[in-house]
């Protein structure tokens, strides 16, 4: 059942500038203890006062927080008590059709996130606002919606690179290292040491090559392969920077956001074995193959936040190796091809012939605006 929550009227009374700058947070209620995450950028605040922000989960588990790009909110102060609370290409107030600009204000054991619109005002807080004997007895996930007197506020942890960190989960082993895969929201930079990111810039019917990205940051939105020294995400840690850089031409990498299945907020993608490969380990070797049940979602569906081989030209064989698998080496020469497809930010291939509708866009890696 689509979940939809009427909003009462409410007395508006701000209680003080936000204490924070600019920057990345998780955001933590005091209550349930448990961290904001946005899993889907779809959602709904009609002028009947109707609101649907379900698409911002809440998480109890940390170690899950800190794995999950979804959880790294990017606060920034518009003008006196009203914030950007960003993550994930969106934001909570466009979640709401851009009607509920998020104030943010300090009050009780925290900071209240609110808003109004249409003569009704909104508290922002986690929907399971219950107070238990322990920790161990909340459910590990919940969602966002409006705050009753106890649930509403929430603090803001900086993401430091200790205790708020946000790492990488290697994904396999190979060639003497641990490699993962990332799209994120935001740009970064490698943080622990011994990490090294990648591109594939080449691919053919039995072989990828990975190009090491040279730069320091990693711009939002680029998909990459990234080399680890540890299997803990704790010692591969990656830090979100404001700081931009422009994506390479030619990228054969591709991902997306999210990988929502509830009710009223799918917001997936399905596998495709025809046409998509997921890194992997066969004999030592780093690869891409074919996905199994276990490397997707509900045996089905991209992971979010992963990158994957995308757009295969059909005679490619279902392993692609690299090489020897001991080292990055240039095992190709030929270069992908421009198709002129349109993406959305979210990885999602636009049908030939389809008008897209205003916004940002990928095409041959590189983003276009659409007016």
């Amino acid at each position: 059942m689509k979940k939809i929550f009427t909003l009462a009227m409410m007395s508006t009374f701000a209680l003080g500038a936000m204490a924070q700058s600019n920057g990345f947070y998780h955001v933590q209620n005091t209550l349930t203890k448990r961290y904001m995450v946005l899993v889907d950028n779809q959602g709904k605040a009609d002028t009947s006062g109707n609101v649907d922000m379900e698409a911002c989960n809440t998480c109890l588990d940390l170690g899950t927080v800190s794995v999950h790009p979804g959880s790294v909110f990017y606060i920034e102060n518009v003008s006196g008590s009203a914030y950007e609370v960003k993550a994930q290409g969106s934001s909570l107030a466009a979640l709401t059709g851009n009607r509920l600009q998020v104030q943010i204000t300090a009050g009780g054991d925290g900071y209240e996130l609110w808003g109004s619109y249409s003569g009704i005002t909104v508290y922002i807080g986690d929907a399971e606002n219950k107070k238990p004997r322990t920790d161990d007895e909340y459910q590990t996930w919940s969602y966002i919606k409006e705050a009753g007197s106890k649930n509403r506020y929430w603090k803001l942890h900086p993401i430091d690179n200790s205790s708020h960190y946000i790492g990488i989960e290697p994904d396999c082993q190979a060639g003497g290292a641990y490699w993962g895969t990332m799209k994120a929201g935001f740009s970064y930079k490698l943080y622990s040491s011994g990490m090294e990111a990648y591109y594939v810039d080449a691919v053919d019917n039995s072989s990828f090559n990975l190009k090491k990205w040279d730069k320091d940051v990693i711009p939002a939105t680029m998909c990459v392969v990234i080399k680890c020294s540890s299997n803990d995400p704790a010692k591969n840690i990656i830090k979100p920077v404001t700081d931009s850089a422009s994506e390479p031409s030619v990228n054969w990498l591709s991902g997306r956001y999210f990988d929502n299945g509830a009710s009223g907020h799918v917001n997936r993608l399905a596998y495709d074995s025809n046409t998509m490969r997921t890194i992997g380990e066969e004999g030592g070797k780093l690869v891409f193959k074919k996905a199994s049940s276990s490397d997707l979602t509900d045996g089905a569906y991209c992971v979010h936040n992963k990158a994957y081989l995308m757009d295969l030209p059909s005679s490619c064989s279902a392993t692609l190796y690299e090489g020897s698998g001991t080292g990055i080496q240039s095992v190709m020469n030929n270069s992908k091809k421009a198709d002129d497809a349109i993406y959305t930010l979210n990885g999602v291939r636009l049908q030939k012939g389809v008008t897209p509708r205003p916004g940002v866009y990928i095409q041959n890696g590189k983003k276009i605006v659409v007016k």
